[in-house]
């Protein structure tokens, strides 16, 4: 009886400094970093709550305005009344507090539901998951994706496991909500349509002899399935009841070039460098565990959950195109790969070493203590980051007037930062529309021709009547270390920035510098203006 009551105590005090560290962990990179949206999001929000109307209009470009859909609408008003009335401070507690929420939700669950687990893997597992998506959290609306995906994993579950419709009442509202606040509401669709795909697929092979050689998860029955695709079909159609209507999948069509993929740092695939290792190798993980699970289940017979493999091979997939993708595969794969490595390691019998326990409760504490003084807490984020914002040049622009009509050519992830700090300049390019058809290709495609060596920037800045170029300071390299050059062949040379642009303004006899720090540059050309043509 003491050991069990030693055993509960245990848990529970480690649970409690566990999350605490997560919580700590993310509210210290959230204060560390300023999404480059942020301040467009802000704005956004601020033009809702003003004119009580949802954006149709773009009012803060100069080149493309044409009509946009803000698919983040309420998440955007969301964001602006806290900060309004709450401060930065409040929106990184939130959101640091919604990972947090995501983790605990998903650690509960797996306990209720896996026959074989192991805590010690579930909290390995979740650090070092979260220390991998760490650059993807912060004050940022992707984040929601991770607790909507949750639900409708769980309520899939739930339904498959007690065969009870009134679990999917709760999918049109879902969906509803997650329609106004994200676009990866998508991502939820193709969850429900898969599964219903995959079911289809098993009453095809369950029976058939061909398939003799590997056991499945029988599919629920087709009544079953046939009420599950009922309410899937409801929450399709409720997101054709929110404010933008079927004018939100005319706007989401338009991501169907793929050029921003190569081009945004946070879209590159995994093999684009330099490498984020942490997310390799849980990608690998994964991977391992994805072939030990289906080998256990051959080995011993036992039927293999198609469902399961199918969510960790195409996140797998997903994950390694794009890194934006990496806290979803975090998350979908985590049951899977709980049960694997927890099998693994079963041998590992950590409960006879009681002092190791207590051992790992004061680490917790003291790493606890480390994160919170590592802390950099702001609630103005807009004046405290010198290093990575043209802070000290939007002073300049606003404390010089004389440079208030000149059309400016900004670095595109400053767009949404000037967005809220220099609102009354409409700009080139922000985060909102990189997708957008644009002079005959994207947006962000027509932005990176500046850069290239192909263009003529004479030529360009005149098209769109540029007399301001603030871009940064200079462009920094990519280095590579010594032993990433012999692994894998990876030249310096090609990684050093070519930015004909600058090397343009440098050498033009029009342009000048009027302003330079550590951080941004500011060009002007004072004679030889011409006029905007389209």
């Amino acid at each position: 009886m003491l050991k069990v009551i030693h055993k509960i105590k245990f848990i529970h005090v480690f649970w409690f400094f566990f999350y605490f560290l997560i919580l700590a962990i993310l509210i210290k990179g959230g204060f560390a970093q300023l999404d480059p949206d942020f301040g467009w999001h802000l704005k956004v929000g601020e033009e809702i709550a003003t004119t009580h109307q949802i954006p149709h209009a773009n009012l803060y470009n100069y080149t493309y305005t044409g009509n946009w859909v803000d698919h983040e609408w309420l998440s955007n008003l969301g964001i602006y009344y806290i900060y309004n009335n709450f401060g930065y401070a409040a929106l990184v507690g939130l959101f640091s507090g919604l990972i947090v929420f995501v983790l605990i939700v998903l650690n509960i669950f797996l306990r209720k539901t896996l026959a074989t687990y192991s805590f010690w893997t579930i909290a390995a597992l979740q650090l070092f998951g979260t220390l991998a998506s760490i650059g993807h959290f912060g004050v940022r609306i992707q984040e929601l994706a991770l607790l909507f995906v949750l639900i409708v994993l769980i309520i899939i579950e739930v339904y498959r496991r007690f065969k009870d419709w009134r679990i999917l009442l709760l999918l049109p509202p879902l969906f509803f909500v997650w329609a106004s606040l994200h676009a990866s509401f998508l991502i939820g669709f193709f969850l429900l349509l898969s599964w219903i795909i995959i079911n289809l697929f098993l009453y095809l092979v369950v029976n058939n002899k061909k398939f003799n050689f590997i056991v499945l998860v029988k599919p629920v029955r087709l009544k079953l399935l046939g009420i599950f695709s009922l309410f899937s079909g409801l929450s399709l159609l409720a997101t054709f009841v929110t404010p933008y209507k079927l004018e939100l999948y005319s706007f989401l069509i338009g991501y169907k070039n793929k050029a921003y993929l190569s081009m945004i740092q946070e879209w590159l695939p995994q093999y684009s460098f330099p490498f984020h290792y942490n997310q390799l190798i849980y990608l690998a993980l994964g991977a391992a565990a994805l072939i030990f699970y289906i080998y256990l289940q051959l080995k011993n017979k036992k039927a293999c959950d198609l469902w399961r493999i199918f969510l960790v091979l195409v996140f797998l997939i997903l994950s390694f195109k794009s890194r934006r993708h990496f806290p979803l595969f975090f998350i979908v794969s985590f049951s899977l790969m709980v049960e694997a490595y927890s099998q693994i390691f079963s041998e590992i019998k950590l409960a006879y070493f009681k002092w190791l326990h207590w051992l790992v409760i004061v680490c917790l504490g003291l790493v606890i203590i480390a994160q919170i003084l590592a802390m950099r807490p702001t609630n103005y984020p807009f004046t405290a980051f010198y290093d990575t914002y043209p802070v000290d040049a939007v002073e300049f622009l606003k404390s010089n007037p004389q440079y208030s009509d000149d059309r400016i050519l900004n670095s595109y992830g400053w767009g949404g930062f000037l967005i809220w700090v220099l609102p009354e300049r409409k700009l080139f390019i922000d985060g909102r529309l990189p997708q957008v058809e644009f002079a005959g290709w994207t947006f962000i495609q027509e932005y990176f021709d500046f850069f290239g060596p192909n263009n003529k920037p004479k030529d360009k800045l005149n098209k769109y009547d540029i007399s301001l170029v603030l871009i940064k300071s200079k462009d920094e390299p990519i280095y590579v270390k010594k032993w990433e050059r012999v692994l894998f062949f990876i030249r310096q040379d090609i990684l050093i920035p070519n930015n004909h642009l600058r090397k343009y303004l440098d050498s033009a006899v029009d342009w000048k510098i009027i302003y330079q720090d550590n951080t941004a540059i500011i060009y002007y050309r004072s004679i030889n203006k011409i006029k905007y043509a389209n």
